[in-house]
């Protein structure tokens, strides 16, 4: 069975910038089906300039939508979260939801943005 992989934004723009440590996750990921996020691909799409290389990017990965169990999951995690009070951005918790409903994991750069959310697998 394939494993699954959601690129957080953080990762994806490392990757377009061909940084350093962009490549230690290509190397990690690479045997994984790789995705990126509806809100991932909102977040790169608000440049203003060098679109082209995101539409070429996304062409290669496949997106994952922020639907109707996502948004259920999303408040379950929002919730949660509260309660602890461990509040984060509303992306990351779409994003976090994305991934649990598809199961899939998340690359990210920005771990204690996710570390308190109940199930999620981190690269």
């Amino acid at each position: 069975m394939v494993q699954k992989v959601c690129l957080d934004t953080d990762v994806t723009i490392a990757i377009l910038n061909n940084e350093d440590g962009a490549f230690k996750f290509i190397e990690r990921i690479e045997e994984f089906d790789v995705f990126i996020s509806t809100i991932t691909l909102f977040e790169l799409l608000q440049r203003e300039t060098n679109l082209d290389i995101i539409e070429v990017f996304r062409d290669r990965v496949k997106v994952l939508n922020f639907d109707e169990l996502s948004s259920r999951k999303a408040s379950s995690i929002y919730k949660d979260l509260k309660k602890k009070g461990k509040i984060v951005d509303f992306r990351d918790v779409f994003i976090a939801s994305i991934c649990l409903v598809n199961n899939c994991k998340l690359a990210t750069l920005n771990g204690k943005h996710f570390e308190n959310i109940e199930g999620l697998n981190l690269i």
